[in-house]
């Protein structure tokens, strides 16, 4: 019996840390809405594409911009 729980109890350890290591989309998908994102592609895709924010801001410039053009 002991050999049963050492054995179950390593199989939950395993299963927990698959888990703790990769997220599921879902999950990710509500992480991104925290950070402000509309999913977790898009957050990607401004973290690592070559958007400059505007996925998360939808392409409008902030008043520092604004005055460096003029």
């Amino acid at each position: 019996m002991e050999k049963k729980r050492h054995a179950l109890r390593k199989l939950l350890e395993a299963v927990e840390k698959e888990l703790l290591h990769k997220p599921d989309k879902k999950t990710l998908d509500r992480l991104s809405l925290l950070a402000g994102f509309q999913d977790w592609d898009s957050f990607q895709e401004t973290l690592h594409g070559d958007l400059g924010g505007e996925t998360i801001y939808g392409g409008h410039h902030s008043d520092k911009d604004n005055k460096e053009k003029n």
